[in-house]
């Protein structure tokens, strides 16, 4: 599919109890995708995760990219915010409480790759411009800036939007495309590339991890 499409492929899996749980699981993910060429990632959900694998390890991941789609608020509930069922019930507070969860991946996770910048649920996603006012673009921006993090544009979401990517591009931020597909979908990519050749992105503007691969 990537040789077709002409797309180099990132493959991720979560590092979590029901997946990669340790060094152990870690090195056989890494060895066994070795063999292919493809860049290695990981791709956890969860604050703290990284404590249970090595430093030397992780170092042989191309990336980590991570999301904030796992929202802790205030009453101890997690709100999946990607679940078409998902409720919000003030959307002040869960404003509030998004903000300070992304803030807390983007400066204290170590990842390579912010994924699903500015998605909402589908319940409040009406007021996806009214909510994601400047101020809090901005602060997100500036985070990932400061840590030199990339941005992912997700083909599956529709996010972020030309507004966000363009004031990103300006803070010489770089940019991925994701397609978050496991089907035969992945690397079509349709509406990175529309919005890429929107916000006239060149290839200069994307990040590209170090490993060669053949």
């Amino acid at each position: 599919m990537q040789k077709k499409r002409g797309v180099r492929f990132g493959i991720v899996e979560h590092p979590a109890t029901w997946a990669i749980k340790n060094d152990d699981d870690l090195k056989k993910y890494i060895d066994r995708l070795r063999r292919y060429p493809v860049y290695i990632g990981l791709q956890p959900t969860d604050l703290g995760w990284s404590k249970n694998f090595s430093p030397q390890l992780l170092a042989q991941l191309d990336y980590i990219l991570m999301d904030p789609q796992r929202v802790p608020m205030k009453n101890g509930e997690i709100l999946s915010i990607w679940k078409f069922d998902t409720y919000v019930e003030d959307t002040n507070e869960f404003m509030a409480r998004y903000m300070d969860y992304t803030m807390e991946i983007l400066e204290n996770e170590p990842l390579t790759i912010f994924g699903w910048p500015l998605f909402l649920p589908v319940c409040i996603a009406r007021d996806y411009y009214t909510l994601w006012t400047a101020e809090r673009m901005k602060q997100i921006i500036m985070a990932t800036k400061k840590r030199n993090i990339a941005i992912e544009i997700n083909d599956m979401s529709h996010t972020p939007h030309e507004e966000f990517i363009n004031m990103a591009k300006e803070q010489g931020l770089k940019f991925v495309f994701g397609s978050d597909a496991r089907n035969q979908i992945a690397g079509r990519l349709s509406y990175c590339k529309k919005i890429a050749k929107k916000c006239n992105l060149t290839k200069e503007d994307f990040y590209v991890p170090e490993r060669i691969v053949e």
